[in-house]
């Protein structure tokens, strides 16, 4: 079932297809059997719109933890950015009070997001890779470098813990020199 809120497009296509399909009967026929069908078919399309909207799946929860990851980043929050890592993540804790104790983010583009989830394990864990492009200045300028780039592609390991994603661990591969 877990397949119709993380993407419902199958089955609304299915139901508009069926729509058009009545639509076409009623138009060439004129019975009001076929308009009652197509009536009745906007109740499921209702329903699973508004499952959609509702239901909050894993994959969009690791989203929306990356997102909120980005938001903290750019706040220079360091309170925040660690309110989302797993107690475990001790690694990660490190370098973010190292990176937040000494510069200070602009801004932070994510792109190219691939999310895995795997529910077999215990607790569940999801496997994140994307693009970041970090721009960033030193809080203590230096004069080879006031602002900078960094960017690199990046694979993030999350477990759920009470209801939550928690960042358990990162890795950066193929930096990119900009």
């Amino acid at each position: 079932m877990d397949w119709l809120f993380e993407d419902p497009t199958l089955v609304i296509v299915a139901i508009v297809v069926a729509q058009a399909i009545l639509g076409a009967f009623f138009i060439s026929t004129v019975k009001k059997e076929f308009l009652w069908a197509m009536a009745a078919l906007v109740v499921p399309l209702a329903g699973v719109l508004l499952a959609d909207y509702l239901v909050v799946t894993d994959r969009e929860a690791v989203e929306l933890t990356i997102r909120d990851g980005v938001a903290a980043l750019e706040a220079n929050d360091l309170d925040r950015v660690l309110m989302l890592l797993a107690p475990s993540a001790v690694t990660t804790r490190e370098r973010a009070t190292w990176a937040l104790g000494l510069v200070k983010f602009s801004s932070i583009q994510v792109s190219d997001l691939k999310i895995q989830i795997n529910r077999l394990t215990q607790p569940p864990t999801a496997e994140v890779r994307f693009f970041a492009v970090f721009r960033y200045e030193f809080k203590e300028p230096t004069p080879e470098a006031i602002h900078d780039i960094y960017a690199a592609r990046f694979k993030v390991l999350f477990e759920k813990v009470e209801n939550r994603w928690l960042l358990t661990d990162h890795y950066e591969y193929e930096v990119a020199r900009l």
